[in-house]
């Protein structure tokens, strides 16, 4: 799922999903974040607050070790100019414009993997204080990375399951 300029919005309108799916309480099983249009589990603000809380204490841990692999794996991609010589899954001809293109992506990657990092910590802390706003920026920052790494699955939009195991089928859980 890619990002938009609007993914980034920190203050956001929220509005319940009525016509979707429920929760076992009858409540709406999701948020729509009125910016994107994308969909967010309606879970209480106290627990996406704690959630948040949780990420600030996980971040520096688990995206610092994520990020240290992604960047080295790109940096010896780009310093083997491997984008140019090894076959590309799903390229039907060579393109060297394309290649040429997914070597600067992976450059930037590199180069804006400092930021992001500090974008995460710094929106974990925002989402303490303003849940379901910090939660969606978080999401964005971790899909904006490359997305090979997400520490908070259940804050992606139209999430699918939970870090930690926790039943996705159930409302606050982890």
């Amino acid at each position: 799922m890619s990002v938009s300029f609007r993914d980034f919005q920190p203050i956001n309108t929220w509005k319940l999903d009525s016509d979707g799916s429920k929760w076992d309480d009858g409540e709406a099983e999701h948020l729509i974040d009125t910016t994107t249009g994308r969909r967010y589990w309606n879970e209480s603000k106290g627990c996406v607050g704690f959630k948040c809380f949780l990420l600030t204490l996980g971040t520096p841990i688990f995206h610092s070790i994520a990020s240290l692999v992604n960047v080295a794996y790109r940096i010896v991609k780009l310093v083997s100019f491997s984008h140019f010589w090894m076959d590309k899954e799903g390229e039907k001809s060579y393109s060297f414009k394309g290649r040429l293109k997914d070597a600067g992506q992976d450059l930037l990657g590199v180069l804006t993997t400092p930021i992001a990092f500090i974008g995460l910590e710094l929106a974990a802390i925002y989402g303490i204080f303003t849940p379901y706003n910090g939660r969606k920026l978080y999401a964005s920052i971790e899909r904006a990375q490359d997305g090979n790494f997400i520490l908070a699955p259940c804050f992606q939009p139209d999430p699918k399951y939970h870090a930690l195991g926790g039943d996705p089928k159930k409302k606050n859980a982890f």
